[in-house]
């Protein structure tokens, strides 16, 4: 293993990686967005939508991302070309962030209603006698609850949407993986293990910096601090 050659590889790499944390940040914010919305309907039971979007969820959970990349990549052009649509002009990155927001739309729909869940009663009893309305209830009581119980699943579906990323190159996006397949295929695979190596440190670092984000949402985040202080209590107490 050639080091001094991996220490030469990390500046072209790390060129790449605003570019993946862009799209993990932009995805990600995306995703959040729509999995509150199917929150929202799933929990409100609304007619036949809810009823879809439990095959939505079942079907995205149950399934590779690298499988909806090719689906979404090479058959939604065909599926729409058959109305008359024509998307084939749309740039690789636009097809997977559309992939990575559908597939993480659904896993943080579920991780949202798992918080949502562990709501306790007494809080929309509270609601109700304060004389909330549905939005009010949801915007004052229940949202920033659920987002405090969990923030530590909203933080590790953010590093596996940064993990997400590497399969981008499949379908021929350049960013760190793309970048080094082209290093590893103009060496002729020679070397190949300190490209991939340097790309795993990148990806560390990457990661690192999401957990970071994440231990300062948890040390600020006043809902965390109470059920994290709860649960330290109740362990104390079992023992």
């Amino acid at each position: 293993m050639d080091f001094a050659y991996v220490l030469t590889l990390l500046p072209a790499f790390l060129l790449k990686l605003p570019y993946t944390l862009l799209i993990v940040v932009g995805c990600y914010a995306a995703a959040f967005v729509l999995a509150f919305l199917i929150l929202r309907a799933r929990v409100d039971r609304i007619p036949v939508l809810s009823a879809i979007l439990d095959v939505y969820v079942s079907f995205v959970r149950c399934e590779p991302i690298v499988l909806l990349l090719f689906l979404i990549y090479f058959g939604l052009p065909q599926l729409l070309g058959t109305f008359g649509i024509d998307i084939t002009s749309l740039s690789k990155t636009t097809f997977a962030c559309v992939t990575l927001i559908f597939f993480n739309a659904g896993w943080l729909s579920e991780i949202l209603r798992g918080a949502y869940l562990s709501v306790t009663p007494d809080q929309f009893e509270l609601a109700d006698s304060l004389g909330y309305s549905k939005g009010q209830l949801w915007r004052r009581t229940l949202l920033p609850q659920i987002i405090g119980i969990a923030i530590p699943d909203l933080g590790n579906a953010a590093v596996d949407l940064l993990k997400d990323t590497s399969l981008l190159f499949t379908i021929g996006v350049v960013d760190m993986m793309g970048l080094a397949s082209i290093k590893v295929a103009n060496n002729y695979g020679v070397k190949q293990s300190e490209v991939y190596l340097a790309v795993a440190l990148i990806y560390w670092v990457a990661a690192l910096l999401i957990e970071f984000l994440v231990w300062l949402a948890k040390r600020n985040n006043r809902y965390y601090q109470v059920i994290d202080a709860a649960s330290r209590l109740r362990a104390r107490t079992a023992a």
